[in-house]
């Protein structure tokens, strides 16, 4: 995977920036900086295990 030779694992302090409608998320976008955003934390859950599972 990437040349990532440890665990990978989700920082939960790191959740609230990912999910859109969020004062993190928005925060991040008013900046103009790169967010990758989900609509909900179910949603981002799933797209973490398609892409670590492969």
């Amino acid at each position: 995977m990437s040349g990532i030779n440890h665990q990978i694992s989700l920082d939960v302090r790191q959740v609230a920036k990912h999910i859109a409608g969020t004062p993190q998320s928005q925060r991040l976008l008013k900046r103009g900086l790169a967010a990758h955003v989900f609509n909900d934390e179910p949603t981002m859950n799933r797209v973490i295990q398609i892409n670590l599972n492969g």
